[in-house]
């Protein structure tokens, strides 16, 4: 084999390759096709034992009465027996009982049909109570068993309770019938006890037959099971049924004599039942999870009817016949009072199964279908309930919302989500006091409440306890899932009036303030309600202020610390509201990158920041703008179309423009993050990394942004004079940027002590009221000068202009980015 497959050692190696592959190749043809031709031998024998068994029972017809028709009517029932037996014992586990009791009932019919031979070939009569009854009974009781045994592919019994009983009622119909047109159309017979005790086999053979066959005919319609091997098995017992009625009602004075119709019909049934067997067992008894159709219902209630009826028609019947009550009556009673009781079971059995609809009904109707906890509805009723039994204590309402539970969904599917849900659900019903309210509000969001005097902890560290119980270890797939959840809280003793329909409401205004602020969670408190009114209202008047160029973008100066020079701006934005004045980004940016009004806000403001830095270059040719980018900005496949449209359109160069964007923007969505960064760095525009200390912080993500610009969050640059700690962080930045090759830019420098250590330490920039405060377009040349006169005369200062915003309304107001990133 090294030989073949070693070309070094064999120069002919690639053709013995080409021809072991051929070789293979037909190995693998040859096996498969092999297998296609068991699997078609496997599914043809079963319509081959069907075609020589109706052969067979031709012949059987068109052999001489005798020996010879005897000879082949015991070969065909042996043939059927032992075919039966050898394959019936390879079928499925769920199905065995079945076939065993089938086998039984041709072995028990089989003895039977040799008992009458021998009375035959022994030129007797049979009478109408022989021996070979006992194997007929117990052919017909095992054939019973069987059929009621049958099971799906599933492994679930197909029949129930109510189709037998009214399987039951049917037979019991029929076998009246058989008692009064059969047995009771001779003239000869008076119907009384002494009739019944000779001639009984004829009632009791067709009330089985009718029963076995009715069973089969509910399993057709109601149940579905149209399979080709159950229609043959059907068919075979509706064979030995009509069968038993034609010899009934065709042999004179019910001596059974070589009758060839009557034993084909039932050589016909036995090699129907065999075929079956025969047929592929991954195809048997199968029975579709399917409703059935309105149709299939009114065949099966017309049935029904029918066999009800049957008494009082046959009773009608004999009074029109003239025939004395006496003969019959006695019948007509017994099996009315049969039918009556199988009714009334039947009936029983009816009002069981809607009981139990009503009672599933009822459950589904305040459960949740995925976890089995309450649902929304019956929350409700549960926090009204607690609330009425809290008193003046009140309750504690936590909205535990699972974080990135979409990505599970999106990941590994519905289905796994719905587990990962019901885990989530148990965990926090184990994590939650035993009398807790429990549910499921819809989605990822659960509820958990309990009277506030239960509580032993604070809200926010039971608000953990419950965060914890859904971070804990999961797996999932073998994969180790982190999740994590957002939890709002309410307190209804700290409300005036409140039900559960407010105090859900409240805790998820609570939730969704946690979410905002990047908190794990939030105690609710009115002024929660008051500020998504004022956010709702602003957000309806936003499109209109956009169309009305009620926005204003303000620019707030950045020194160059090496020469003292003004080297370029932030654009910053503002809402001019017409009612309530100058509202700072934070009021509104937020809803608008949820509403889908960012992407016009981003282009509005690099519009006006343009104009402004292509007015200024006239005079400052190195002038630049910074113009913050959120996440949803860096997630818009169009966002360096527009860019690269809007500084064509402007005549103002891509290194003119510096993107700013946050540690948690960039990382939201690492990969298309970076790639949008890197298509705006190769348009030529340089990057900054804003806030920075505040979120990621590692080398590895600044390794992976390409960077040009970290600017130190205010938060370290503000207090540096005073804590030691963010002086070290604020040095430890200076010189990473400066290893790093990247340019250093300090914000929130607020005095002129903060000013100098900066320039000492060898920071590049530095921005702040202490050098500027945010202006607009209008007044920006102005402003800029008199900073720069003020470092030129060595004193530099905060401006003092009377038109500048307040300090509330610019102090860290990004233009786009900063803002909708703490979303």
């Amino acid at each position: 084999m090294s030989e073949i497959l070693d070309k070094s050692s064999n120069p002919n190696g690639k053709r013995h390759r080409m021809q072991f592959v051929r070789l293979t190749r037909f190995e693998q043809t040859d096996t498969t096709v092999v297998g296609t031709r068991k699997g078609l031998t496997r599914g043809m024998r079963w319509s081959s034992f069907l075609s020589v068994g109706l052969v067979g029972t031709g012949v059987y017809l068109w052999l001489p009465s005798g020996l010879p028709r005897i000879s082949v009517y015991a070969l065909i029932t042996a043939a059927c027996v032992v075919t039966f037996a050898c394959v019936s014992k390879h079928r499925s586990l769920a199905n065995r009982p079945t076939w065993f009791f089938l086998l039984m009932g041709l072995v028990a019919w089989g003895l039977g049909d040799l008992i009458t031979a021998v009375y035959l070939l022994g030129d007797t009569t049979v009478p109408m109570v022989s021996p070979a009854d006992a194997a007929y009974l117990l052919g017909h009781a095992a054939f019973i068993v069987g059929v009621l045994l049958i099971h799906d592919d599933n492994g679930h019994r197909v029949l129930r309770l109510e189709d037998a009983l009214e399987g039951s009622i049917v037979a019991t119909g029929v076998g009246l019938a058989a008692w009064i047109f059969v047995v009771g159309s001779r003239p000869d017979i008076s119907l009384g006890f002494d009739a019944f005790s000779e001639y009984w086999p004829v009632v009791v053979y067709t009330t089985a037959d009718g029963f076995v066959v009715s069973l089969l005919v509910i399993l057709l319609l109601s149940k579905r099971a149209r399979t080709l091997p159950f229609t043959m098995t059907a068919a075979g017992f509706v064979t030995f049924a009509v069968s038993a009625w034609i010899n009934f009602l065709a042999v004179e004075r019910f001596e059974f004599r070589d009758t060839s119709v009557v034993s084909a019909g039932w050589l016909i049934g036995y090699i129907l039942l065999t075929a079956a067997t025969l047929y592929p067992p991954q195809k048997l008894w199968t029975v579709p999870d399917e409703k059935p159709r309105r149709v299939v219902e009114r065949t099966r209630l017309a049935g029904l009817s029918a066999g009800i009826l049957l008494s009082p028609v046959v009773m009608g019947i004999e009074l029109v016949r003239g025939v004395p009550v006496s003969e019959w009556g006695w019948v007509v009673f017994g099996s009315s009072v049969l039918a009556v009781v199988l009714v009334a079971a039947r009936m029983a059995c009816f009002l069981a199964a809607l009981r139990r609809q009503a009672e599933a009904l009822s459950i589904a109707a305040v459960s949740d279908p995925v976890t089995g906890l309450a649902n929304r509805r019956h929350l409700e009723e549960l926090l009204d309930r607690s609330l009425a039994d809290a008193g003046a204590c009140g309750v504690v309402v936590f909205v535990v919302d699972v974080d990135r539970f979409a990505q599970i969904n999106e990941t590994f599917g519905y289905p796994v989500g719905d587990r990962v849900l019901r885990e989530i659900g148990q965990r926090l019903s184990a994590a939650a006091a035993s009398d807790s309210v429990v549910g499921r509000l819809g989605g990822d969001q659960f509820v958990v409440s309990l009277a506030a005097d239960r509580l032993v902890v604070s809200t926010s560290v039971a608000a953990d306890h419950f965060r914890s119980a859904v971070s804990e270890t999961m797996f999932v797939r073998d994969i180790n899932v982190a999740l994590d959840a957002t939890v709002g809280v309410v307190e209804s003793s700290k409300l005036a009036v409140v039900d559960a329909e407010a105090l859900l409401q409240h805790a998820h205004v609570a939730l969704t303030f946690a979410k905002h602020g990047h908190e794990r969670s939030s105690l609710y408190s009115p002024a929660m309600d008051s500020d998504r009114h004022d956010q709702m209202r602003l957000l309806g008047e936003l499109e209109t202020a956009i169309r009305e160029r009620q926005l204003r973008v303000f620019f707030q100066p950045c020194m160059d610390l090496k020469t003292g020079r003004i080297s370029g701006v932030e654009a910053l934005l503002r809402w001019q509201h017409p009612r309530e004045g100058l509202i700072s980004p934070w009021s509104f940016l937020p809803d608008a990158e949820r509403s889908g009004l960012l992407p016009s806000i981003t282009a509005y403001v690099l519009d006006d920041a343009l104009e402004c830095c292509s007015t200024l270059r006239r005079n400052r040719s190195d002038f630049r703008v910074s113009v913050n980018l959120s996440v949803r900005n860096l997630l818009d496949a169009t966002l360096v179309e527009n860019v690269a449209t809007a500084l064509q359109s402007h005549r103002v160069p891509a290194s003119a423009v510096q993107f700013e964007v946050t540690e948690t923007t960039a990382m939201t969505d690492p990969r298309r993050s970076v790639d949008s960064l890197v298509a705006l760095r190769d348009l030529g525009v340089s990057l900054a990394i804003d806030d920075y200390g505040t979120g990621y912080s590692s080398l590895a993500y600044l390794r992976s942004l390409p960077v040009q610009t970290l600017k130190i969050d205010k938060s370290f640059v503000t207090a540096m004079n005073s804590q030691p700690t963010n002086a070290s962080i604020v040095r430890s930045t200076i010189d990473l940027g400066r290893s790093l090759g990247m340019t250093v830019v300090a914000e929130g420098v607020e005095d002129a002590k903060t000013l100098d250590r900066l320039r000492a330490l060898g920071c590049d920039g530095a921005q702040g009221f202490h050098i500027g405060h945010p202006v607009p377009e209008e007044e920006l040349e102005a402003s800029i000068e008199r900073i720069e006169c003020l470092v030129g005369a060595g004193r530099p200062s905060p401006e003092s202009h009377p038109s500048r915003p307040s300090s509330s309304a610019s102090h860290g107001a990004k233009a786009v980015g900063s803002a909708a990133n703490r979303n």
